[in-house]
């Protein structure tokens, strides 16, 4: 029920993330999503920091205590660690704004999204907040609290994130017809207005991201006010032992910092993708101009801007599509995360095996079809998204296609970490994921530097890094826990289900666009293809009642 509540919530933000980010890169391009992106990837550092590890560990920690019906405890979690991890954020707020010129120069390589940096750093102080009060009640098995913050802010996200990109083109094109001027910048020629307004529109839109944060974050304090967690007064009076205040935090800090330092090498492999593709992309172009990538920009983009064009085209297109499936399986690992922690403190094993392959199956159940689907139909998915930046496509199709392996090995390790961190092994993803970033700056290193792979080998690395974190996380957990995973079922099924709906997908997007335009083909051609998949599903015996009703029961997920 947890991942039916989460999965309903994540189509929900997901879409509506959609609807954010699809303009929003319409709007900026490959030049301004170079600037948007490169303040993110500088920012989750210190937010992964601050803030990523505290849903987990504050979900483990009340669990196992509830588990233990140590009710004074779990009141005093949340009380200590909103003091305590309020502060730490607070500090790295202040930290990357000041700091935010020299880190878009010196890291990102564009100065020009420092005022990026400035708007989105206040969300690590009030990410933080909100994160203690979703891992709080993760905890506890309510996840109507998360999900209704996550939909208050992707709603907020939409309207004041768009909002922001608007009013600064106003204000760019209002400063323009007056005197001459974009953000006090003289320009001559009226074509180069929303160009010279571009690190200002991302900036803004940014800002509205951070204020949709706020929000949702006032909401999770209400809430926690108004409804309470439903632990009762006879509860706590019934419970005679309690921990002292520097004990508990520091038990969650001791939970918190293994996973959030695991959050921070995810963010580096990020980072590595920044600070790697536009020197050799300029290093490609200075040494070879005639590649099939310099080709296809031509003339439309000036040589200086074409390294951050290539960088915002990969990131912004490519990477957003490749990012959705993972995002949206990951609410298996998360809604299994209390169950799993409970019944591994009681060593309850076959109901952590049970809830460990349900997790697992779910998560491939939907990245392995995706991911297939989307080798063949990532040109008109990229095209159907991003309609008015023809270029941007053309230069991301490629890339996708080499990342849709990939989609699937990040799902298996987005999960298999929860899972990890859930029985306590909270630095097994941290030595995996440091391994695969050596693997990923190596084969960037090499790859991208190989004139017929360019921007493909950002791809291809990124691929190559999430298939050894993936597998290793499973081995990992198999051999920590001594739990027996069914690959049959988990894996192996849904492969041999996936590539044969591929297939009729393919058939019918062919015999489809044929006869109906690109969107109402690419439509069919899912639709039948997902059908198709549930009954080879059905045809394998892994669909049947008995099934379907297990999912949605307390004792699962």
């Amino acid at each position: 029920m947890g991942s039916f509540i989460l999965g309903i919530t994540m189509l929900i933000t997901k879409a509506l993330g959609m609807i954010y980010r699809i303009p929003l890169t319409n709007i900026l391009g490959g030049t301004g999503m170079g600037y948007y992106s490169s303040a993110y990837t500088v920012f989750m550092p210190l937010y992964s920091i601050a803030a990523s590890g505290i849903p987990s560990a504050m979900s483990m920690v009340v669990a196992e205590n509830y588990a233990f019906e140590r009710f004074k405890n779990i009141k005093r979690i949340k009380h200590v660690s909103l003091i305590g991890f309020s502060f730490i954020s607070l500090l790295a707020t202040l930290l990357m704004i000041l700091l935010s010129y020299p880190i878009s120069k010196y890291i990102s390589g564009e100065s020009k999204s420092y005022l990026c940096v400035i708007a989105i750093a206040p969300s690590i102080l009030v990410g933080s907040i909100m994160s203690v009060y979703r891992g709080y009640y993760e905890g506890l098995r309510n996840m109507l609290p998360t999900a209704i913050s996550e939909i208050i802010e992707s709603i907020l996200r939409v309207v004041l994130g768009l909002g922001g990109a608007y009013l600064a083109i106003y204000i760019a094109n209002s400063g323009f017809e007056k005197n001459g001027t974009v953000f006090g910048q003289a320009i001559s020629n009226p074509d180069d207005v929303i160009n010279a307004a571009t690190p200002y529109i991302s900036a803004f839109s940014l800002f509205g991201v951070t204020f949709s944060t706020l929000i949702a974050t006032i909401y999770c304090a209400l809430h926690s006010k108004l409804s309470g967690d439903g632990i009762t007064k006879q509860m706590i009076e019934s419970d005679i032992v309690t921990d002292r205040m520097r004990t508990i935090f520091k038990s969650v800090l001791s939970l918190a910092f293994p996973i959030a330092v695991s959050s921070v090498i995810t963010t580096v492999i990020s980072m590595i993708d920044l600070a790697t593709i536009p020197p050799l992309i300029k290093m490609l172009f200075e040494r070879n101009s005639n590649i099939n990538l310099f080709k296809t920009i031509g003339s439309q983009i000036e040589a200086n801007d074409i390294p951050n064009f290539v960088y915002g085209s990969f990131v912004g297109l490519a990477l957003t599509i490749f990012g959705l499936v993972p995002s949206l399986t990951s609410i298996f690992g998360k809604s299994s995360f209390a169950n799993v922690a409970t019944c591994y403190s009681k060593k309850n094993m076959p109901a952590l095996a049970k809830s460990a392959n349900a997790a697992l199956f779910s998560t491939n159940f939907i990245a392995i079809p995706c991911s297939l689907g989307m080798i063949i139909l990532s040109e008109p998915v990229l095209s159907l998204f991003f309609s008015t930046r023809p270029l941007e496509v053309a230069i991301s199709v490629k890339p996708l296609i080499h990342l849709c392996t990939g989609m699937i090995f990040i799902s298996i390790t987005v999960t298999t970490f929860s899972l990890l961190q859930a029985v306590g092994n909270v630095k097994a993803p941290l030595k995996i994921l440091a391994v695969g970033l050596v693997i990923k700056l190596i084969l960037n290193t090499a790859l991208i530097s190989i004139a017929p792979l360019n921007i493909n080998g950002a791809a291809i690395s990124t691929s190559i890094c999430y298939m050894y974190i993936g597998i290793r996380a499973v081995r990992t957990f198999i051999k920590y826990t001594g739990v027996k995973i069914d690959l049959v079922t988990t894996t192996l099924k849904p492969l041999f289900a996936g590539i044969l709906s591929t297939i009729v997908i393919l058939f019918t997007y062919i015999i489809a666009n044929e006869h109906q335009n690109q969107v109402i083909s690419l439509l069919i051609s899912i639709i039948i293809g997902s059908i198709m998949y549930i009954l080879f599903m059905c045809l394998l015996s892994v669909f049947n009642k008995n099934t379907i009703k297990s999912l949605f029961s307390n004792t699962n997920i």
